[in-house]
Order: structure tokens, then C-alpha cells, then sequence
């Protein structure tokens, strides 16, 4: 800072007095200034004195506290995983402990009273199991999924065991752009639902039918469109289909561009298929075409032509909770509900669903959800079927007809022709092949033996029955629940199968001793579906153990070795994201002190520099106030 100058010649005290003051007020500023650097560590308190450092300290400002948002985040996540790995490993002790009961309660060499007092044992493993998928950290059940409120598992008086949670996941911010789930639902950890029933139910187009729902799911992009009519004076039309949202738009669009004539055009659901749309000129051929570079046509299925009429293709519409389940398998419907309904039982609830009342896919689920069954309903992850499965760890569950077609309308007949004889049983399977045959006492007293061997399916069973004596001799699904039912027209006396490991399986050993032959013999249930978690697992072994049931345990410690497997693979899912938190944290450690870094070059102030300016500006402020003191005294030598 410089000092103003003696300047020759005179000068007005006025003028001189105030340059010297000019000039004690800006060292006065500066030397302010440069001592709130100091004292704060700050180069500037205000975006106006460097706006460009301003900018640049800001976003720095602003990434480092993402960053330290993350950490806080990342630290939050770490301690509601590991407190779920505590409890996971409680849950892993428990099935290897199980091991151990199987194999102390398998054979002769354990007495009844020990393979009771094991059961014992079991119960207690299915207590803890309990105890740690009830976890609750910081006022949240962790394995609840989104219901974090409540106790997510409840042991109910029969032993089955209800999930009352769901399968969604929370997920933390740990880093920019970076998401990571910190809990993991009963669904996942336990296999608290059982497996999906459903099956594709080829919901027809409809002119309701949503753009953005054919092609399954992937919807259509729409544009112009080249339509031509042609009767000996060709009529060709742009038509845009912009902005259109249904099938029926589309027809609407299409019909209206030609609606002045001379030809127009009939755009409908063509009802051979019931799942494309068929354009019909009122005379001559119609064709249609995609602009150069467009597919709206071909997507929509209609390019073709000229022909007298276009059968677009397929458009695959989804499954919606709008869908009508008159739409439903290519517009057949599911049959007459009036009277008919669903037969679910779950656990030790049975109950005969009427959906009579239901017209779309929602209405139905509200009305299975009302049911009070414990079930878990919604739309497939394919999009083109319902799923259905129980919340009951523990417990059998079906879903069959009630004299009627309903279940398998809606593909979620638990048992049906297609049904695989490996999954029945619970996985047991049926011995087709063990030398075992089909004895059936007919009512007219002779004897059949039907040969299995080779079958794999319920409808090979049913084959090889009704080859026998064809319309006679007749082997059908229960017309309520699930099962096999034989009926027999040979005379009045009663309907016998023997009981050996193969009819016991097929669930048809048994007698009917009715004079009526009209009167079936009817199939037990013999495909139940059940959750395959642990809780279940452990109940089936409890089961088998106070059963003193060898063939249920040396299954039951099959399940055991899957069901070790599979928990592995849950708990090293856990162990891998705490890695991932691990990795992360230490690199955004690692950025934050490169981010304080620049922010200190931007924004901190350099002390040595600054004290050295403290120090000039000092000195020049005690040379101008001397300066002062000597050119402002009041004498007449001064005066003249």
C-alpha cells in the first residue's frame, strides 16, 4: 500500500487532509480484512469479493457434504445388516443342529421316548428360528420388509406360522448415483411365501386395451402411418396415431381418415384370434405401410397388403388389474362362476371362495384378499398370469374347483393334468417305476391291473386308466378340491383300488361301496404346496419325529441340505454388501480429503501471505498517520 506523496507547490488543507484520510480508511479496510482471514481461515465472507472461487467453493461445499451424508448412510446400513447377519447366523446353527436330530432320530437304535423328547428339541430350534426372524434394532423388525411396525412372523395354535410382512427392500443412498438395499424380507431370508401358483392366461385385445400394455409390456411407438385403399382409384392417407392411448383410438383414427369416402375402412379385434386387429376396406384391398425409418406398423401388426383384408398379428397384451376376466384365455373367460367359486384350504382354514361377484383381475384380488385365508396375491413377474401362495410356514395349502372351472380358468389349480407325479407328495414323488401296479377291484368283481411304468404327468396316470375300458372305466380330476377320482360303469357292486406304495401316492387306495355307479371313488390330496423356508422345514421335522416317520425324516434332511445351501447364498448376500459398505466408505474417504484439498486452495486462507500483508499494511498505516500528524499542524508558517 502506497503513501500518498508530498506534492510540490501548496495545497488546500481540505484536500490534503482528506487523501491522508482516504488513505487510513482503505488500510483500515484492508488491514480488517486480512485479520478476519486470520482469525477465520476464510479468504472472503461474501460471493461478491471472488464470485469465481465463490462457485467453485460452493459445489466443493456441496460434494463434500454428500459425502458426508453417505457416511451417515453407509454407517446406518452397516449396523442394520451386520444385527441381520447375527440373527441369520442364529438361523444357520438352527438347521445344522436340525441335521443332527435327523440323524439321531432315524432307525431303531432311538426309542420312541427319545424321538419324542427330540421333537422336543425341534420345537425349541423353531422358537429361536422364531425369536430372530422377530428382530427388532432401532424400533424396526428387520425382516418385516416395508412392515417394520409389527412383529413380522406369528406362531399360530395349529403350529403353522404366518408372515405378516412382505418382500420389499430399503434402500440407502451410500454414494452419488449409488443405491444398496440395508435389510432383507422374511420372503427372502426364510422362504416365508410358497412357490407362485400361476400360469399365462392370454388376456384377448380389447379395444380398452392400453398401447403401453401389448407386446408384453414393451407397448408400441407411434407415428404416421401409410394406409391405401384401392377399388381401381387408389386412396392413399397419412394417418398420425400420435398421442393414442387404446386399440380402440387406434381404430378410431384409422376408420375417421377414411370416413368421407368414396371407400372407408372397418378396423375391429379380429375374432378368429381374439389378439390382433383385422382392417376391412368397403371395397377392393387395403394396405398399410411404415413411413421410411418408422415401425409403428409392423409393431401394431398391420403392415401388409394390398389384400382384401389385413389379420394383424399377435399383440400379446399384458395381464392388468383392469383386465376382465371374461377376456381372460383368449376371450374365453374362466366358465360360469354363479355356484362355483374356488376351494382354498390353508393350514386348518378351508373355505369355498365365491368370485361370482368379481368382473376384473382387482376385483378378485379384493376379494381373496378378504378371504381371511393368509395368501399372497398379485400379478406374475411375466405380466401375463395372477400368482397366488400362502403366508403359512408349516402348513399345507391348495386351491381347487368347487364343480366348476374356475381354478384352472385362472391357472391356479394346485393339482391338474399337467402336474409333473415328481412334485407330488411334497417332493416324494410316485414309485411308477418300483414294481408296484394299479390293482382296481371293479364293480362288476373282476380285477385290472394297470401298469404306470414310464408315466410322468397326472394326464398319463388318467391315459393309462381310461385305456382300459374306454368310457367305461374313467379316471378325472375331483370335481371339488384336488385329487383323482375313478368312477366305474360295469355293474352296482362297490369300486375297490388296493392299497400298495403306488395308489397310496396317487392318493386313490381306497374303496367306494355305494350301489350307484355313477358315484366316483375319490382322490385324497396329494400335491399340497407349502413355503420352503426354514420354518417349515423344521416343522415338517418336528412332525416326522413325533410320527417316528423314517421315509418323512430321510426326506426332511434332504430339504435341510438344500435349504443350507440356499440360506448360504442369503447370508453371503449380506456379507457381500457390508463389503461393498466397507469398500465404499474408504473411498469416499479418500475423495473427501482430495475434495478438502481444493476446497482449502479455494477457500482457506493462506496464513503467511496473509500475515505478511497484515504486517505491509501495518507499516503503511503508521507511515500515513505520521505523515499526517506532520502536514496537518495549524500555524501561520503552515498558513502562508
Amino acid at each position: 500500500m502506497s503513501i500518498s506523496p508530498i506534492l510540490p507547490g501548496r495545497l488546500p488543507n481540505t484536500l490534503s487532509g482528506s487523501l491522508l484520510l482516504q488513505n487510513i480508511q482503505r488500510a483500515n479496510s484492508e488491514l480488517a480484512r486480512l485479520q478476519n482471514q486470520v482469525a477465520t481461515n476464510q479468504k472472503f465472507f461474501l460471493p461478491s469479493d471472488s464470485p469465481a472461487a465463490a462457485i467453485r467453493s460452493i459445489a466443493l461445499q456441496s460434494a463434500i457434504e454428500r459425502k458426508e451424508q453417505s457416511q451417515a448412510n453407509i454407517a446406518t446400513s452397516r449396523s442394520l445388516l451386520s444385527v441381520t447377519e447375527t440373527s441369520l447366523s442364529v438361523v444357520g446353527d438352527a438347521l445344522n443342529e436340525a441335521k443332527s436330530l435327523v440323524l439321531a432320530g432315524l432307525g431303531d437304535s432311538t426309542t420312541s421316548a427319545e424321538k419324542q423328547a427330540l421333537a422336543v428339541e425341534t420345537a425349541a430350534l423353531i422358537q429361536g428360528v422364531l425369536n430372530a426372524a422377530n428382530t427388532k434394532y432401532q424400533g424396526r423388525y428387520l425382516f418385516g420388509g416395508s412392515q417394520t411396525n409389527t412383529a413380522p412372523f406369528e406362531l399360530n395354535p395349529d403350529g403353522s406360522i404366518l408372515y405378516s410382512g412382505d418382500n420389499s427392500q430399503f434402500a440407502a443412498l451410500i454414494d452419488l448415483d449409488l443405491l444398496q438395499s440395508n435389510n432383507v424380507d422374511g420372503a427372502t431370508a426364510f422362504g416365508a411365501f410358497s412357490a407362485a401358483i400361476s400360469s399365462d392366461l392370454d388376456p384377448a385385445l380389447t379395444l380398452e386395451t392400453r398401447l403401453a400394455d401389448v407386446l408384453d409390456g414393451r407397448g408400441v411407438p407411434l407415428g404416421p402411418v401409410t394406409v391405401t385403399l384401392d377399388n381401381g382409384a387408389p386412396q392413399s392417407v397419412s394417418v398420425d396415431l400420435s398421442g393414442a392411448e387404446t386399440i380402440g383410438d387406434i381404430k378410431t383414427r384409422l376408420e375417421d381418415a377414411f370416413a368421407a369416402g368414396p371407400l372407408t375402412l372397418t378396423v375391429d379385434i379380429d375374432p378368429a384370434t381374439n389378439h390382433g386387429l383385422r382392417l376391412t376396406p368397403s371395397a377392393g384391398t387395403v394396405e398399410v405401410a411404415d413411413l421410411t425409418g418408422s415401425l409403428v406398423a409392423s409393431r401394431l401388426g398391420i403392415a401388409g397388403g394390398p389384400a382384401a383384408q389385413i389379420l394383424g398379428g399377435d399383440l400379446d397384451p399384458t395381464l392388468t388389474l383392469q383386465t376382465d376376466l371374461s377376456d381372460l384365455n383368449g376371450g374365453a373367460g374362466i366358465g360360469a362362476t354363479a355356484g362355483n367359486g374356488l376351494l382354498i384350504s390353508n393350514g386348518s382354514n378351508s373355505s369355498v371362495v365365491d368370485i361370482d361377484a368379481a368382473q376384473t383381475i382387482e376385483d378378485l384380488f379384493n376379494i381373496l384378499r378378504a378371504a381371511g385365508l393368509d395368501l399372497e396375491v398379485g400379478i406374475d413377474d411375466s405380466g401375463d398370469g395372477i400368482a397366488i401362495s400362502s403366508r403359512l410356514s408349516g402348513a399345507d395349502f391348495s386351491i381347487g374347483e368347487n364343480n366348476g372351472t374356475n381354478a384352472a380358468g385362472l391357472g391356479i389349480r394346485t393339482f391338474d393334468a399337467s402336474t409333473q407325479l415328481s412334485d407330488l407328495n411334497r417332493g416324494l414323488g410316485v414309485p411308477v417305476d418300483e414294481g408296484f401296479e394299479l390293482v382296481i377291484t371293479r364293480r362288476d368283481g373282476t380285477s385290472v391291473n394297470v401298469d404306470l411304468s414310464g408315466t410322468q404327468t397326472v394326464q398319463q396316470v388318467q391315459d393309462a386308466i381310461n385305456s382300459v375300458d374306454p368310457g367305461n372305466l374313467i379316471a378325472s380330476l375331483n370335481t371339488v378340491g384336488n385329487g383323482i377320482s375313478l368312477t366305474d360303469n360295469s355293474g352296482v357292486g362297490p369300486l375297490e383300488v388296493q392299497s400298495n406304495g403306488l395308489s397310496t401316492a396317487l392318493g386313490i387306495d381306497g374303496q367306494e361301496t355305494g350301489a350307484n355307479p355313477a358315484v366316483p371313488l375319490v382322490g385324497r390330496e396329494i400335491n399340497p404346496q407349502e413355503p420352503t423356508g426354514a420354518l417349515t422345514i423344521l416343522s415338517r421335522l418336528q412332525a416326522a419325529l413325533e410320527n417316528e416317520d423314517d421315509v418323512e425324516l430321510l426326506h426332511v434332511s434332504e430339504l435341510i441340505e438344500d435349504e443350507i445351501s440356499r440360506f448360504g447364498l442369503v447370508r453371503g448376500d449380506v456379507g457381500t454388501r457390508l463389503k461393498l459398505l466397507d469398500d465404499i466408505e474408504t473411498r469416499i474417504l479418500d475423495e473427501e480429503v482430495k475434495l478438502q484439498e481444493a476446497l482449502s486452495s479455494e477457500f482457506d486462507t493462506d496464513l503467511t501471505e496473509a500475515i505478511t500483508r497484515v504486517a505491509a499494511v501495518e507499516a503503511a498505516l503508521t507511515a500515513t498517520l505520521q505523515l499526517a500528524a506532520a502536514t496537518q499542524q495549524l500555524s501561520l508558517l503552515s498558513f502562508l
